[in-house]
């Protein structure tokens, strides 16, 4: 009944038509925020936009690529949305977007092996070869990255990543502390797996297309609600996952 009247009460205050808008997803291999179960786009963002339908009215329609052909597709106008990012992530691009409020915060990490040293300066990682997602950026801790400093392998999802530090293939991954949690958790071969340098903790927003003024109110509004309701901490540990601020 709750979650009706709030529809409801939000829906009418906007007085809109519903719209259906694309939202932007990283393909099957980037849990627990998307994954495919049962053949069916599943995970934290399906539930999230799934609950933001519910209360602004629109629909929104997953759309999954890889992080480089997503950005391509989102500075060509043809994907709405892209959720769980910080601006400092997205300046260099030739539409940078308008955001939401937060919603929630990410921590970057370094992952390596059992046997690798915990890391307490970036320095430490000159000359070693560390993967990373294609398209992924990583703020002022890219100034260690070139000749003579860490050299970047780069990939298609963090599932090739962890594939390759278990071979060898790579020393060291750079992926978030909730995806790294996740397959941990799911992978036997991963458990082993540790943290050897936090890179950063963010707040992550909803990047929208320019010309999407409304709908970012509407969506600040409906996030407020969801926070407020403690919705999408309970999204997150749905899959594991805390939720952090």
């Amino acid at each position: 009944m709750n979650r009706i009247l709030n529809f409801i009460l939000i829906f009418c205050a906007f007085g809109v038509r519903s719209e259906t808008y694309t939202v932007l997803v990283y393909h099957g291999a980037n849990p627990p925020y998307n994954f495919i179960a049962n053949d069916q786009q599943s995970g934290i963002f399906k539930d999230l936009f799934t609950r933001l339908g519910e209360l602004t009215g629109h629909t929104f329609r997953l759309v999954p690529w890889s992080v480089a052909k997503g950005q391509k597709l989102f500075d060509e106008g043809k994907i709405d949305i892209e959720p769980g990012v910080h601006p400092s992530w997205r300046v260099q691009r030739s539409v940078p977007g308008i955001y939401t409020n937060a919603y929630a915060s990410s921590t970057e990490i370094v992952l390596g092996k059992a046997n690798n040293a915990v890391i307490t300066d970036p320095t430490q990682l000159y000359g070693k070869i560390l993967g990373r997602v294609r398209g992924y950026r990583y703020g002022e801790f890219e100034h260690h990255f070139g000749k003579d400093k860490i050299l970047v392998y780069d990939n298609i999802s963090e599932k090739e990543l962890l594939s390759q530090l278990r071979y060898g293939r790579v020393e060291y991954v750079m992926l978030g502390d909730t995806t790294a949690d996740y397959y941990k958790s799911t992978v036997s071969a991963y458990k082993t797996f540790k943290e050897v340098y936090k890179i950063s903790t963010l707040p992550v927003y909803m990047r929208l297309q320019p010309n999407l003024i409304t709908l970012q109110s509407q969506l600040n509004s409906a996030l407020n609600t969801m926070i407020k309701n403690d919705e999408i901490k309970a999204i997150y540990a749905r899959y594991g996952a805390s939720l952090k601020h």
